[in-house]
């Protein structure tokens, strides 16, 4: 039996539909050294692969129009993903697309991957214009208007180390009440979170959020199975916003890891720069990505710091001590940080 079929098992957790699927890549393996097999939700392509030291140049199969970008676009993500040492993907026998990055010489294609991962169409089934930059007055913060909430999933991206899908969708205070209430119940998140309780104080939380404007209510999944409860908020106008020169655009974030088979370093490798990447990719003018954990909170401050996040000081909540921290778009993209540090 899966770790996944166990959890739905034991945990009464079971796998929920994903309407609105969004990424182009399904899975992949390397076949041997120089054969790359991918499947998009299209079919299953060979795909021939050259490695170099800071590069990779395949040659794509014969394909149709409809198969250009999602083949390449997996091929690309997925060779990628692998190593932070790869710099350009070089693409052979590709047809004339609607791709919008790289550049052409004859059919061969070379793409950037700094520009690849900032490409939102791999994993946002469909990726927003940037909402109009109109100003408003709330609680004496001056901010922008945001937009209004996606419902469905948000960002959908194959995870290879894992072998498996990881999805965030918009909380629904109904279909998510139950393992929503579970999870604030649970020891460690209760620890940090305090807001265990009955199951109408959750029901109003999940209420509460889904119509607070500047806050978006997450549910992580991994092949469909809920795992965690993330909330991706405007710091501006945030509780955080007076304690740091915030930005129009900059985004913070909280997590509760619900499923104890799901916590520890395999895991957060997959969801924590899947979810920074997701914040970057949802508005272009978000620059900086920034947290708040308790100053006393050690190993989440340590796993921050590894993954790209620099500590900016200490500050006083009235219910806690903090620690700012924040993750700047350059070095997300530039670092490679959507890949797992060796």
């Amino acid at each position: 039996m899966t770790l996944v079929s166990n959890i739905s098992k034991e945990a009464n957790v079971s796998r929920l539909s994903t309407p609105g699927s969004s990424c182009f890549l399904k899975s992949a393996e390397m076949k041997t050294p120089n054969q790359l097999v991918i499947a998009t939700g299209a079919g299953r392509y060979l795909v021939d692969v050259d490695s170099k030291e800071d590069s990779v140049r395949v040659r794509l199969p014969d394909l149709n129009a409809g198969e250009t970008i999602p083949v390449l676009a997996s091929a690309i993500e997925f060779l990628s993903a692998q190593s932070r040492n790869i710099n350009l993907v070089e693409i052979d026998n590709v047809q004339p697309s609607d791709f919008p990055l790289g550049l052409y010489n004859g059919n061969s294609l070379a793409v950037d991957t700094r520009e690849f991962w900032q490409w939102p169409m791999p994993w946002i089934a469909n990726p927003p214009y940037p909402h109009p930059q109109v100003h408003t007055l709330t609680n004496g913060q001056y901010h922008p208007k945001r937009p209004r909430k996606a419902v469905g999933v948000v960002y959908e991206r194959y995870i290879p180390w894992l072998d498996q899908t990881l999805s965030f969708r918009a909380a629904d205070p109904e279909t998510d009440l139950d393992h929503f209430h579970r999870w604030m119940n649970d020891e460690q998140v209760n620890v940090i979170w305090e807001d265990g309780g009955d199951r109408d104080k959750h029901a109003a939380i999940l209420e509460e959020r889904l119509h607070d404007p500047h806050i978006l209510a997450l549910i992580g999944c991994f092949n469909g199975v809920p795992f965690g409860y993330f909330e991706v908020y405007w710091a501006k106008e945030n509780r955080l916003g007076p304690y740091y020169d915030a930005q129009d655009y900059d985004r913070g974030w909280h997590v509760a890891i619900g499923e104890p088979d799901y916590r520890g370093k395999q895991w957060i490798t997959a969801w924590l720069p899947s979810l920074m990447h997701f914040m970057f990719l949802d508005d272009p003018r978000t620059q900086r990505i920034v947290g708040e954990p308790r100053a006393s909170h050690e190993q989440q401050i340590r796993n921050l710091d590894r993954s790209g996040f620099s500590k900016v000081k200490h500050f006083d909540f009235p219910h806690k001590r903090a620690m700012l921290v924040m993750l700047l778009r350059e070095r997300f993209f530039d670092d490679r940080l959507w890949v797992p540090a060796p």
